[in-house]
């Protein structure tokens, strides 16, 4: 396993942690304070991490589909 393939897979995990926070960070703050506003943002913010890591997930294993059809492995 190369060092780009581990950066790839080490930015998806970050993107999947933003998410767990961002959520985490809009329960609490929706429970604690009621009257907050601005409480979508943190909800907004977790969807936008979950589309990222999707996409750099499609992204990661079309790669690695290309890589091997040129390696001749299928």
């Amino acid at each position: 396993m190369n060092s780009k393939k581990i950066f790839r897979i080490v930015v998806e995990c970050l993107w999947v942690v933003m998410a767990v926070f961002c959520l985490a960070a809009g329960i609490y703050y929706q429970t604690k304070y009621d009257s907050v506003s601005n409480v979508w943002i943190f909800y907004a913010m977790a969807v936008i991490s979950v589309g990222m890591f999707i996409m750099r997930f499609m992204q990661r294993r079309n790669e690695e589909r290309r890589e091997r059809r040129r390696n001749g492995e299928e």
